[in-house]
């Protein structure tokens, strides 16, 4: 459940180990008793309180303006997990990941320019504006560290353009061409060609087959390489806008296509920069595995273990969409 709901230009941590799209949670932190030391141990800490609060407490945020409160007792895989809990470990793993990539970034030397420093600045004052001078006491959080975190995620962000840039990451268009279909889904191959009959011989309306006939209710399908088998994609991506299809056999089941849209083209171009962003992150990832493994951090893993999304205070302060506002513009320039 990758937060498509979240418009980040910051989009490699999306697409990081656990997706940067999964940031939220919170704590029993203050009120609690704990310690305001939150790390113990030799080499590298993880961050502490006031960083882990600024970045759960803005996923909660954006969290819940896209699906509500319910988002949170959601089970993601079946077994009874819920959306909170897996959440908490990906904001966990974020958190985990910004630190050593800040850390490769300082030894590879890749700091922000004398520009980006003050836009970094203003993007921490506006933080604290937003989020208020008793939460920020409650976080222990200070400008200062506001700023270094902001500095952090942005040389993280210049750390993967420098590793990647001379890269050859194109994506074709025939690669990332995304198509429209719609399709009945039936058990029976000899009732999968009673279907299409009806359609091509007798005039059925499609979609009023699909509606009747279909074992999936889902009609319409936006469609690129790799989401269907060979022979469905085969056939769909052959096709022209309004032709339907023979039956087509995949993975035990039986379809008739009709073609809506043979070539998306807002679609695809989106699909091209996923692909992209992917691409980098997999060239990336192979020079911070190796870095990662050779800079452990350490932490308080029981502390995580006690943190919720729901027990974390509600803010209005979004640290993301201060960054994408102050700065990302000057990315570009």
């Amino acid at each position: 459940m990758e937060k498509k709901m979240k418009k980040r230009k910051s989009a490699w941590i999306c697409r990081a180990a656990v997706s940067m799209a999964a940031m939220a949670a919170a704590v029993c932190l203050g009120g609690c008793g704990a310690v305001e030391t939150l790390y113990s141990g030799k080499g590298e800490k993880e961050y502490g309180k006031a960083e882990t609060m600024v970045i759960l407490t803005t996923e909660r945020l954006r969290y819940e303006n896209v699906y509500s409160e319910e988002i949170w007792t959601a089970e993601v895989d079946g077994g009874g997990t819920a959306f909170e809990t897996v959440l908490t470990g990906q904001i966990h793993d974020f958190l985990k990941e910004l630190k050593v990539m800040s850390l490769m970034a300082r030894e590879k030397e890749i700091t922000l320019s004398s520009r980006e420093k003050e836009l970094a600045k203003t993007a921490a004052g506006q933080y604290m504006d937003a989020l208020g001078s008793v939460q920020a006491e409650e976080f222990g959080l200070t400008e200062e560290k506001a700023e270094a975190l902001y500095t952090d995620y942005w040389t993280a962000e210049k750390l993967v353009e420098t590793i990647t840039g001379d890269m050859n990451l194109e994506v074709s268009d025939s690669e990332a061409k995304v198509i429209s279909v719609a399709q009945i889904q039936v058990s029976d191959r000899t009732r999968a060609e009673e279907i299409r009959s009806k359609i091509q011989e007798e005039g059925m309306d499609f979609f009023a087959a699909a509606k009747e006939y279909s074992e999936d209710p889902e009609i319409k399908k936006q469609l690129w390489y790799g989401l269907m088998g060979e022979e469905y994609e085969k056939t769909a991506f052959s096709m022209a806008s309004g032709e339907v299809s023979p039956v087509v056999e995949d993975g035990g089941k039986y379809y008739i296509l009709r073609c809506e849209n043979d070539y998306d083209e807002a679609a695809t171009r989106v699909r091209k920069e996923q692909m992209i962003r992917e691409k980098r992150s997999a060239a990336f990832y192979s020079s911070y595995q190796a870095f990662q493994a050779e800079h452990p951090l350490t932490g308080d893993e029981e502390l995580w273990q006690g943190l919720t999304v729901t027990g974390s205070p509600a803010v209005t302060a979004d640290f993301f969409e201060i960054f994408e506002t102050v700065c990302a513009g000057e990315e570009q320039v």
